[in-house]
C-alpha cells in the first residue's frame, strides 16, 4: 500500500459514553461523526504535491490480515493522522502514543468542545470542534481541512516525543554519558555514584532545572534533607513556575523545620506548598503535603479540607483517603463511612496488598501502614495489627511509626471507639525505642 497519501483517523468505533467538563455524560456516535465530519474533511484536504488525503480507519478496511497489524502500519506509515481524544479512550491515547513515537510530524489531535481533559495530557494541544448543529458540523469540517492542510504544507515538528528526544540530542549530548551512568547506578542501588555523576552532570548544564530536581530527590530519599533542599532551589532558580520543585521545597522545608525543633524565621514549607498548587491545581501530592504539614501545624479543619480535595483529584490514593477520613472522625467524635468511603477503601487495598505482595514490598513502610488502617476501619482489628506489625520491621526510623501513631492518637484523642486501635499505638511506640531517630 502507498502510505503517502493517507490520514489514518484514530479514534473510538461505535456508541460511547462522553463526559463533559461538568461532569454530565452523554452519548456519542463516533461512527456518524468519522461518515459525517472527519472523512470529507480529509478527502478535501490538497495534497503539497497534487491530489487529495485518502482517509482510513481500521474497521472500515476488509483486509484478511490481522486488524492490529494494519493498524501498526498504518499508525508507523502513514502521511498523516487524525486523533479524537473525546472519550478518552485507552485504545485510542495508546494509538496516539505510538504514532507520536513513530513520527516526529503530521499528527493532529482533535476533542469536542466541553470535553474533560485529564491534567497529564491537558498540555497537549488539540483543536475543539462541534458536531451538532449542521451548521457546526461545516464549521468543523472547514477546521479540520484547515488544520490539515496547514500542517502538510509546514510540516511541523508537532510530536512531544520526538521534541523532547531533539531536545536532549541536541542541547544534552555533552550530558548524555552521566545521565546514562548515573541512571545505571540507580538500578544497582549505588546510590554515591549515581548522586556523583549528576554532580559532574550540573558543572557541565548548572542551569538544567530537571537534573537539579532528580539530584534533589536522590539526596531526599538519602535522608539528605538539607543538600536535597539546595537542589530544589536551584532548579527553581533556573525554572520559577517548577511547579513541583516547589512542591518539593514545601516537603523538605517542612521535614527541617520539624527536625530543627521548630526554630524562628525557619519556613515551615507551608508556603511553598501553596505555590506549587497555585502553579498545578492538580497535582494531588501538593495537595496530601500540604495537608501534613497543615495538620502538623494543628491546623486540622485546613488540612482536612487539603486531605478531601487530594482525595478527589487523585480519584481515592490512599494516604490522602486515609487522613481525610481520621480528621474527619477525629472531629465528629466517631467514625462515619458511607457508601462511597467503603467502595474507596476497598479499592484502595486491592492496591496496597498488591504492593505488599510484591518482592520487595513497594514503597514500605507506608504500603504496610495504609493497609493496616484500612483494615482498622473496616472493623478488622486482626489485620489492622499482623500489617501495622510487619510496618514497624520495614520501617528505618522510629520517625516512621511516629509519624503512624501520630495519626492513630488523634482518633484516640477524639474517644473514637475502633477495636484495636489502642493496642496498634501500645505496638508502635514500643517497636520505635529499638529504631534510630
Amino acid at each position: 500500500m502507498d502510505y503517502s497519501g493517507i490520514c489514518f483517523v484514530i479514534m473510538p468505533f461505535d456508541v460511547k459514553d462522553v463526559t463533559d467538563d461538568t461532569g454530565k455524560t452523554r452519548k456519542v456516535d463516533f461512527n456518524d461523526i468519522y461518515k459525517r465530519i472527519f472523512a470529507p474533511a480529509i478527502g478535501a484536504t490538497p495534497l503539497p504535491e497534487g491530489g487529495f488525503l485518502v482517509p482510513r480507519r481500521t474497521d472500515q478496511d476488509f483486509f484478511t490480515s490481522d486488524i492490529s497489524s494494519d493498524m501498526f502500519e498504518y499508525l508507523e506509515y502513514s502521511r498523516f493522522a487524525l486523533t479524537d481524544i473525546t472519550s478518552l479512550n485507552p485504545n485510542v491515547l495508546y494509538e496516539l502514543g505510538v504514532r507520536h513515537r513513530a513520527r516526529q510530524a503530521g499528527t493532529a489531535i482533535f476533542r469536542q468542545v466541553a470535553t474533560k481533559i485529564p491534567f497529564d495530557i491537558n498540555q497537549i494541544k488539540a483543536f475543539p470542534y462541534e458536531y451538532e448543529p449542521d451548521e457546526q458540523a461545516a464549521k468543523a469540517r472547514e477546521l479540520i481541512t484547515r488544520v490539515l492542510t496547514e500542517s502538510l504544507r509546514h510540516n511541523r515538528l508537532d510530536s512531544p516525543v520526538q521534541k523532547a528526544l531533539r531536545v536532549q540530542r541536541e542541547e544534552h549530548a555533552d550530558i548524555e554519558h552521566y545521565l546514562h551512568a548515573a541512571e545505571k547506578a540507580i538500578r544497582l542501588e549505588r546510590w554515591t555514584d549515581a548522586i556523583n555523576e549528576y554532580r559532574t552532570a550540573l558543572k557541565t548544564d548548572p542551569g538544567n532545572n530537571l537534573l537539579h530536581q532528580r539530584l534533589g530527590l536522590l539526596l531526599r530519599d538519602q535522608g539528605d534533607w538539607p543538600g536535597a533542599l539546595q537542589q530544589f532551589d536551584e532548579a527553581i532558580a533556573a525554572a520559577p513556575n517548577y511547579s513541583e520543585a516547589h512542591r518539593e521545597k514545601g516537603i523538605a522545608e517542612n521535614k527541617l523545620y520539624y527536625k530543627q525543633g521548630k526554630p524562628d524565621g525557619v519556613p515551615d514549607g507551608i508556603a511553598a506548598l501553596q505555590r506549587a498548587i497555585q502553579l498545578n491545581p492538580d497535582d494531588y501530592d501538593a495537595h496530601a503535603s500540604l495537608g501534613g504539614a497543615l495538620k502538623r501545624a494543628g491546623r486540622l479543619d485546613d488540612a482536612l479540607a487539603e486531605y478531601e480535595t487530594a482525595t478527589k483529584v487523585s480519584r481515592g490514593h490512599s494516604y490522602p483517603l486515609l487522613n481525610a477520613i481520621t480528621l474527619a472522625a477525629h472531629k465528629a467524635g466517631k467514625l462515619e463511612l458511607d457508601d462511597e468511603h467503603h467502595f474507596m477503601l476497598r479499592r484502595a487495598e486491592r492496591s496496597l496488598r498488591a504492593q505488599v505482595a510484591s518482592d520487595p514490598a513497594f514503597d514500605p513502610p507506608w504500603s504496610f501502614f495504609d493497609l493496616a488502617q484500612t483494615r482498622l476501619f473496616e472493623g478488622d482489628s486482626k489485620e489492622f495489627l499482623d500489617f501495622a506489625q510487619q510496618g514497624t520491621t520495614q520501617a528505618k526510623g522510629a520517625w516512621q511509626l511516629n509519624t503512624f501513631r501520630s495519626t492513630l492518637e488523634l482518633l484516640e484523642k477524639a474517644h473514637v471507639e475502633l477495636p484495636g486501635l489502642g493496642e496498634g499505638i501500645q505496638l508502635l511506640e514500643k517497636r520505635a525505642a529499638f529504631l534510630p531517630p
